[in-house]
């Protein structure tokens, strides 16, 4: 009875255990699939606003989500550091307000196409995100909560390299 009692609080554990983890890889896999959204929201779009070429970085005055036509809207209105989505966007740049739990966070940052590893503090950036150096880093950094009230926790971070055509 003892060694069958063993077993069974050890098998308890296990599946306890891999209950958990099961939870952890789901919340990443969607993680990363969000991150994926940004990214495909940004394919195709301009390098440079097509009507206000390289005068504006960031959203242009009275642009939404929706009229964004260039890669540096998604860092928000000029002079901000980055832009939040949340809930979340898909690819096509609608809010999946079943996912309100999740938040993302994009940056765009100027980076000179020789140094790629360059200008990676967002908030203190090494070039003025108004300087037009033909190559920007977009950093996609995807945040979860369980409850409205826990703090966000970081789960997924990636970043890519766009060039001006």
């Amino acid at each position: 009875m003892v060694i069958v009692g063993v077993a069974i609080v050890a098998s308890m554990r296990l599946f306890a255990s891999c209950s958990q983890q099961n939870s952890v890889s789901t919340r990443m896999t969607t993680a990363m699939l969000l991150a994926g959204n940004v990214r495909e929201a940004m394919t195709g779009l301009s390098f440079n606003d097509p009507i206000f070429g390289k005068a504006t970085f960031g959203s242009e005055v009275g642009e939404t989500l929706a009229s964004y036509n260039d890669v540096d809207d998604f860092n928000g209105p000029a002079n901000s550091v980055s832009q939040s989505f949340n809930p979340p966007i898909d690819s096509l740049r609608a809010q999946i307000p079943s996912m309100s739990q999740f938040t993302q966070v994009v940056s765009v940052m100027p980076i000179w196409p020789y140094k790629l590893a360059g200008n990676t503090n967002e908030a203190a950036p090494e070039i003025p995100r108004t300087t037009y150096t033909g190559a920007v880093r977009v950093r996609v950094r995807v945040l979860y909560r369980t409850n409205p009230t826990d703090p966000q926790v970081e789960l997924y971070r990636c970043s890519w390299v766009r060039v001006d055509d």
